[in-house]
């Protein structure tokens, strides 16, 4: 027995319900509601109400496996205690006292319990599966999972609001700036994501945007922040791009990043972070007020194509500066636009509007979730293979929210799929 699961049990009133309750001086008691969970200090139940002999209490509730715990934790000098009126424990095996001298009943659950219950939870937490409810995920009804999902999804959107919001201070509620980062971080993909950060950090959207007429300047300040212009090149483009960097270096005091803090290996040449730079600078150049145009913007094919970038022509014939290769288009495809939408444009849009209380935004953003097909990886096919609905891309952030923040921790007391196998 763990005391978590001790209170999960008590908190779910997954005790004997065709036994009287009786504490452990003899009283009949009867649950009227077990008070609500407390996850910061003091009691573990706040305001809970019970009736012991027809007499009504409301008060808090400490839970703990043996009575002797309350000692050891020193409550008996803790003046946050002493409003308690209920000790529940799955062993009792010591009277206790509050701060001020008074006693309490105590009810000692263990013989209450339901045995399954128990083996069921060591079961979910001893299991080496790929999920911990392995055997019987299968059995649990779709509306349960539906719920799950659904939470999963708010779960995983706020996750991203923090995220914003804290980027959001230290750039002095700048929006606009803020989405730039975002969108620079998501260009980076998995492998280069923390480089393309560093890249916009050290690159501010203040300043691309003096020069958002000339792709090339754009260029040029992007390539050259990223480190890539320090080479000897023979080729003109370049030569152009060194110079015209070089310059406004100088000029506004920049600081560029080492070219080693780049990673080619294991990528797929359409993904080189050279390419990714060239396309986050053409969308730069061709996008007058991004984060307005999104925000504005209500069809989802239309949200897409704000962020289908090409490269200029020089990154047609060539992956590396001065390294040329066959002529090829070298667009933002539909796998990573849908990345980019999924990642970034849609969270941050909810965000938005729930920081300015504009509930149609965020309505939009869960309605474009809807819209777009789901992810297309590992954790999704395995949630398939399950037999787990898996219809668009608000069930896919779902499920991959439930895997890696729930089934990989083997949080099984705090989802309703857990607690669904508990009661079977």
């Amino acid at each position: 027995m763990q005391e978590h699961l001790l209170q999960y049990l008590w908190q779910h009133r997954l005790y004997a319900s065709d036994k009287k309750l009786l504490t452990t001086d003899g009283q009949e008691m009867i649950v009227i509601h077990p008070g609500q969970w407390n996850r910061n200090t003091g009691p573990d139940f706040l305001e809970a109400q019970i009736l012991i002999q027809q007499t009504r209490w409301v008060g808090h509730v400490e839970l703990h496996l043996r009575s002797s715990d309350w000692l050891k934790h020193k409550h008996q000098h803790d003046e946050n205690y002493t409003r308690l009126i209920l000790h529940v424990v799955y062993e009792h095996d010591t009277e206790i006292r509050t701060s001020d001298g008074s006693s309490f009943p105590t009810l000692e659950l263990k013989r209450y319990l339901n045995l399954q219950h128990i083996q069921r939870y060591q079961q979910l937490q001893n299991q080496s599966q790929w999920i911990p409810c392995e055997t019987y995920v299968s059995s649990i009804p779709s509306i349960f999972i539906e719920k799950q999902k659904e939470r999963m999804l708010a779960e995983r959107l706020e996750r991203r609001n923090i995220d914003i919001l804290n980027c959001l201070n230290e750039h002095q509620g700048d929006w606009k700036e803020v989405f730039y980062i975002e969108l620079a971080t998501a260009f980076g993909l998995h492998i280069n994501r923390e480089s393309f950060r560093n890249l916009a950090r050290r690159t501010p959207l203040k300043l691309l945007s003096k020069y958002k007429n000339s792709l090339f300047r754009l260029e040029a300040l992007l390539f050259g922040q990223a480190g890539f212009l320090y080479d000897y090149f023979e080729d003109e483009y370049p030569l152009l791009l060194q110079q015209d960097y070089e310059f406004h270096r100088i000029k506004h005091q920049l600081e560029p990043m080492t070219k080693n803090q780049w990673k080619f290996l294991r990528l797929r040449p359409a993904n080189f972070p050279s390419i990714r730079i060239a396309q986050f600078a053409q969308l730069i150049h061709r996008s007058s007020h991004l984060l307005q145009e999104v925000l504005d913007c209500e069809d989802i094919k239309k949200l897409s194509s704000l962020f289908n970038a090409e490269v200029s022509g020089y990154w047609l014939t060539h992956y590396h500066f001065a390294e040329a290769s066959k002529q090829r288009e070298k667009r933002t495809g539909p796998s990573f636009l849908q990345l980019l939408l999924i990642n970034v444009v849609i969270p941050f849009v909810y965000v938005y509007g729930k920081a300015h209380a504009k509930d149609f935004l965020c309505e939009r953003a869960l309605h474009w979730l809807s819209a777009l097909p789901h992810e297309d990886n590992q954790i999704i096919s395995q949630w398939k293979r399950r037999k787990i609905p898996v219809e668009h891309a608000a069930d896919s952030q779902a499920l991959l929210q439930l895997k890696t923040m729930y089934c990989d921790q083997k949080r099984c007391l705090e989802c309703s799929l857990g607690y669904q196998v508990l009661r079977m």
